[in-house]
């Protein structure tokens, strides 16, 4: 008749010591290092904690738009060489001499049906009473933004559209200037993981400092980059045509901006950032375990530190 070996064991031994001995001191520091060791690894390689991570996001925009157009010429030898039109009542009124007659629509479009404004379209039909020899354009687009995915971040920025002509523009040469760009969603740090920010929910051009000059570019946008967030405007491609219509003395300005998805850059939440220590931990952590558990098999085994006489229980089998 034959025998079929059916289940087996390794003997099992233990040892045993008092509480306070060098065995107990051994199996302290292996057990010890055992589990801070691969803490100790995955913290000190880098990106232990995930301090700063990307997510995206579709901004939301705000109906209400406001804007300032500025035109600069040539140096003449008239008073000033920088007119203006824009939607602010207070500097209209404060600088009528200065004012260009204009003509203007902003269209803000969801194109993709998503309920958020995906682009905006600015037209503005200019009309000068003098020939001017036109050096640049600023149009200043200032509106409300949002994000909400992270942290709730509410502020008054804007868009700012600059053209700079090629070639030498007069106010009577009845020109088409349309720029075509991206809004972009600067930040100098990464927004919190959840909250509320309304730091800079606030106005950019604060009428009651530009009653004695015209807005003054530099300063406010010194001022605006100092924002650890704002926006800008990407300019991709500025085309200059000729008007359809006969009429003289006038200049269209036209703007597409398109807002697309952006890269937000956010501190992550403490148990995300759990998570993804965990996982490093766990999977250092097995080696070191196999290793020290061998370690202390081979110490105890070979008696190098004073044990009582281990107490063996024998196999069985079945």
């Amino acid at each position: 008749m034959y025998y079929y070996e059916l289940f087996s064991h390794s003997d099992r031994f233990s040892y045993r010591a008092h509480i306070i001995s060098n065995s107990t001191c051994v199996l302290i520091l292996c057990t010890v290092l055992t589990f801070l060791s691969p803490f100790l690894l995955t913290y000190y390689t880098g990106d232990f904690w995930a301090n700063d991570l990307a997510s995206s996001e579709q901004p939301r925009l705000g109906n209400q738009f406001k804007y300032i157009l500025i035109v600069k010429s040539q140096p003449s030898t008239s008073s000033t060489n920088r007119f203006f039109t824009s939607s602010y009542s207070v500097i209209n009124s404060n600088f009528a001499n200065n004012m260009i007659p204009a003509s203007g629509t902003i269209s803000p479009s969801d194109t993709d049906g998503d309920g958020l404004i995906d682009q905006i379209r600015v037209s503005y039909d200019l009309a000068f009473t003098t020939a001017l020899t036109i050096e640049s354009i600023n149009l200043w687009l200032i509106f409300p933004f949002e994000l909400h995915n992270k942290q709730r971040l509410t502020m008054e920025t804007m868009a700012l559209i600059s053209i700079v002509p090629s070639y030498q523009i007069t106010t009577s040469s009845n020109k088409n200037l349309t720029v075509y760009g991206q809004l972009k969603f600067e930040q100098k740090l990464p927004i919190e993981y959840s909250g509320n920010n309304s730091i800079y929910n606030q106005s950019i051009i604060n009428v009651d400092n530009t009653l004695s000059t015209l807005p003054d570019l530099d300063s406010i946008l010194s001022e605006y980059f100092t924002r650890n967030f704002y926006t800008t405007f990407q300019q991709q491609y500025t085309s200059i045509s000729s008007r359809t219509t006969t009429s003289s003395d006038r200049i269209t300005i036209n703007a597409v901006v398109n807002v697309g998805r952006q890269i937000i850059r956010y501190r992550p939440g403490f148990w995300q950032e759990f998570k993804w220590g965990w996982i490093q931990y766990i999977s250092v952590l097995l080696p070191f375990l196999c290793v020290f558990n061998r370690l202390k098999l081979f110490v105890f085994s070979n008696h190098l530190v004073r044990t009582l006489e281990p107490l063996k229980q024998h196999r069985h089998k079945a």
